[in-house]
């Protein structure tokens, strides 16, 4: 953190540094009165780049603290505002949906395939494995849109961390209305344990769109396996002399420890 606070004032104090301008002054203002308010114009034209520093500032604090905790552990971050001085500060925050992290990288179909325990049917998509990626605010799944392109087969049982959370025999695209599914702010892997389909699923392409309680979604093509392990974290900066505030939404996938998506958006996580 105190990495990042010393970049940022470096930054802050190159923006203040007196700017050898030439300009005839006003001869109906005093010269004082000129001074002060080019200097109070100069501050303001400052705001909106203090602010996308301070959130590219939170950006960049939220991944270092995931991969750091990552180095011991699960990794994770914190959400809320961090102060760089007494002015300045930034905000990180997302929605529930996007601080849910889904490991795709070790799907497979099951030959034995429980519970029908029947060899080669290969009904049970296994190996996704989830995770809440921050560490002071809880995510629930409220409900999976379980989609799938191999014609004729139906839905018939989610199981998640050793408990079924939804039964029925639903065609694709299956609305599940899962028991809600909470991961709790202690970092922890949950397993889904499978899917359970009504026969072979050999070829199959199954995407999952997850719905939390706050209404936000995340969709992700779970099968064939792919390199996806990822979470979206959004941080507003603002000053504390002005309405201004400026934010950065960013994508970060644990598997390839790469940003994947960088760009500014109107939300201001408050």
């Amino acid at each position: 953190m105190q990495k990042t606070r010393d970049i940022y004032q470096r930054e802050i104090s190159e923006q203040h540094k007196p700017q050898h301008t030439q300009e005839t002054p006003r001869s109906d203002v005093p010269v004082g009165k000129v001074a002060q308010e080019q200097g109070c114009q100069n501050e303001t034209n400052q705001i909106p780049t203090r602010c996308i520093y301070l959130a590219q500032a939170g950006i960049h604090n939220a991944i270092y603290d995931y991969r750091y905790n990552d180095l011991s552990g699960n990794g994770y971050f914190s959400l809320g505002q961090t102060n760089i001085d007494s002015d300045n500060y930034f905000v990180v925050g997302g929605t529930d949906s996007d601080l849910l992290m889904v490991n795709t990288s070790n799907t497979a179909l099951d030959p034995t395939s429980p519970p029908a325990k029947k060899k080669d049917s290969y009904k049970n998509l296994i190996g996704l494995t989830m995770q809440n990626a921050t560490n002071n605010h809880s995510i629930i799944i409220d409900r999976m849109i379980v989609t799938w392109d191999q014609s004729g087969r139906r839905l018939n049982q989610i199981w998640m961390d050793g408990s079924g959370v939804w039964n029925g025999n639903e065609r694709s695209p299956a609305d599940c209305n899962i028991t809600n599914f909470t991961l709790d702010t202690t970092p922890t892997i949950y397993n889904i344990d499978y899917l359970y389909f009504d026969g072979n699923m050999s070829g199959a392409t199954i995407s999952i769109e997850f719905i939390m309680t706050d209404g936000s979604m995340r969709s992700l093509l779970v099968y064939p396996a792919s390199q996806n392990y990822s979470f979206t974290v959004k941080s507003t900066g603002k000053t504390s002399d002005s309405d201004i505030y400026r934010t950065i939404h960013a994508d970060y996938n644990a598997l390839t420890s790469t940003i994947t998506n960088y760009n500014e958006i109107d939300d201001d996580m408050e």
